[in-house]
């Protein structure tokens, strides 16, 4: 049985976490609600799908070795869908763990490397606000950045919206 000190982390959608708190010392956002002694730390841009990922992700990395936390990582990431991935950059942004942030935001560069920019547009639902003419003018005007650039046909079962809404 544990000793350790427990923090209590509620999400957006009112789910209770209770972490070590060396798990919540990670969280800059959670080191000033300690300071302050609150007994439930609120977390409105965090829903419990992505907290339990994050926790899962601060956990091995307080307990496992460098080079165990790499391939905990290659794994961990590997089999997230991409929204979850996009989910868990926004959480990590908001709750201002900077190694999770700078691993996730890794993970997605990694996702993206030489997929074509439609694969972009639907990865980061954006809109395409070009016509068709002006995207043919840049397609000509830039072909090197379209040589190399991978096929498609996967897209459509990685994009899985897994349905959470955060505001930031």
């Amino acid at each position: 049985m544990s000793t350790a000190k427990k923090v209590t982390l509620v999400t957006a959608d009112k789910v209770e976490f209770e972490v070590d708190e060396a798990v919540a010392m990670k969280f800059g956002i959670v080191k000033s609600f300690l300071e302050e002694n609150s007994e439930k730390i609120p977390l409105p841009n965090v829903y419990s799908m992505v907290l339990s990922l994050v926790i899962e992700y601060c956990k091995a990395h307080l307990e496992l070795t460098d080079e165990k936390a790499k391939q905990f990582n290659e794994n961990f990431f590997k089999s997230q869908h991409n929204q979850t991935l996009m989910a868990m950059c926004l959480a990590a942004n908001y709750l201002d763990e900077k190694e999770l942030l700078d691993t996730v935001e890794q993970a997605i560069a990694d996702r993206m490397e030489n997929k074509s920019v439609e694969y972009a547009r639907k990865f980061f639902g954006i809109e395409n606000d070009f016509t068709p003419e002006e995207e043919e003018d840049l397609r000509q005007g830039n072909e090197w950045a379209f040589e190399g650039v991978d096929d498609d046909e996967q897209l459509s079962e990685k994009l899985w919206y897994c349905n959470i809404n955060i505001s930031i």
